[in-house]
């Protein structure tokens, strides 16, 4: 095996659509990692394939912060249902458990949409278990856009500084398999089409729309790319990432 790179941060979003949070260590299953999207919010309203309520919809969303109280330890591979509890913290003050009926409420006055509550261990992800960004690739695009760009705002799962450190390296990837640190393989299957997303500061939600242009003009829309899970485990921030 070769050594293509270093995982420089992990990152999981309890709620779908909502801030991420930072971990350490996490344990990665073939649905993607323990918490990553767990829960989640249907517009009710929404006929189309992609009914979730997200800062797609409204931007203010991506301010709303979800964090576990007691999360599943990377140790355990089942972990109990109460180790999913998570609290949100309003852009107001206000904290909120996740899973209840009075968040939903707040939502559906906030935001003004007819909103249904979803719950899943399985992660509720768009595309594929995990997604992939190569630090490069935000450095590449800050040049091209003139903005210092934080890497947050892509929301990816696995940052990876790369031995080669070439904006969109990681497109080269597609169709290969990688080991990150002493287990978890994961295939890489297709570059990641972006949306409006990552136009948006994910501190304070303000919009850069030259983002997306840039990487539609010059990427063919896409930046990063996703990858399913071939063997579990646990990985870790500065663990070695391999070409198998």
């Amino acid at each position: 095996m070769e050594r293509i790179g270093t995982l420089a941060a992990l990152r999981r979003y309890p709620v779908k659509g909502m801030a991420g949070e930072d971990v350490t260590a996490a344990r990665v299953t073939f649905a993607g990692i323990v918490g990553d999207r767990v829960y989640a919010f249907v517009d009710e309203q929404d006929q189309s394939t992609f009914p979730w309520m997200t800062a797609r919809k409204v931007r203010e969303w991506l301010l709303l912060r979800p964090r576990f109280l007691d999360p599943p330890p990377v140790e355990e591979e089942i972990s109990a249902l109460e180790r999913y509890a998570a609290e949100v913290l309003t852009p107001g003050g206000e904290k909120f458990a996740a899973g209840e009926a009075n968040f939903t409420q707040y939502l559906v006055r906030r935001f003004g949409h007819s909103l249904r509550p979803r719950f899943s261990e399985r992660s509720m992800t768009d595309a594929a278990p995990v997604s992939i960004f190569g630090l490069a690739t935000v450095r590449g695009l800050s040049e091209e856009t003139g903005l210092a760009l934080d890497p947050r705002r892509f929301r990816a799962n696995f940052y990876v500084c790369w031995e080669c450190d070439e904006p969109f390296y990681e497109n080269q990837l597609v169709g290969r398999a990688l080991r990150i640190g002493e287990k978890v393989t994961v295939q890489v299957v297709k570059k990641d089409g972006r949306c409006v997303i990552i136009t948006l500061d994910s501190e304070t939600a303000e919009r850069s729309p030259v983002v997306l242009e840039k990487v539609a003009r010059e990427h063919e829309g896409c930046a990063g790319v996703y990858a399913a899970v071939l063997r579990e485990g646990i990985v870790r921030a500065d663990d070695p990432v391999y070409l198998v």
